[in-house]
């Protein structure tokens, strides 16, 4: 009895030690959250947002670039942008939201984020703001 609770204790442990080290690993996309970023938040970033927050443009744009996660995290005028956890404190889902009447809305015009991709951004920072490194995480200009 003894030696099955021991072998089972073993096999946990190295359940969650093997989670542990294999989540911490740069560029993987087969987390439940990488996935998410991937199909539901970078397009939508991508598409309204990476035209005036990248490198070259930052400077004219509160100095806020949308490239990778760590510069997400940590650029902009108005730093943090992204509130993990905390969407409605976040200044990216609160721009995203407003109306064009107001001046801080984004995107500026004509188009805005529709309903359901400002629930996704919302629950993307809400459960975190995950935001895989690597390629995975890195945003491009649409084409």
């Amino acid at each position: 009895m003894k030696t099955e609770a021991w072998i089972l204790a073993a096999a946990t442990l190295s359940a969650v030690l093997g989670t542990l080290a294999g989540g911490g690993c740069a560029g993987r996309t087969n987390r439940p959250a990488d996935s998410f970023f991937a199909t539901k938040v970078k397009p939508t970033l991508e598409y309204y947002c990476l035209e005036c927050h990248n490198s070259k443009s930052a400077s004219k744009f509160n100095q806020f670039n949308l490239e990778t996660g760590k510069l997400a995290m940590t650029t902009g005028l108005h730093k943090p942008v992204i509130r993990p956890g905390k969407p409605d404190e976040s200044l990216l889902f609160t721009v995203l939201r407003l109306g064009h009447a107001e001046a801080l809305a984004m995107p500026p015009a004509p188009d805005k984020v529709s309903e359901e991709q400002l629930a996704d951004i919302r629950r993307w920072i809400h459960a975190g703001a995950a935001w895989p490194e690597g390629p995975e995480g890195h945003l491009k200009m649409p084409h």
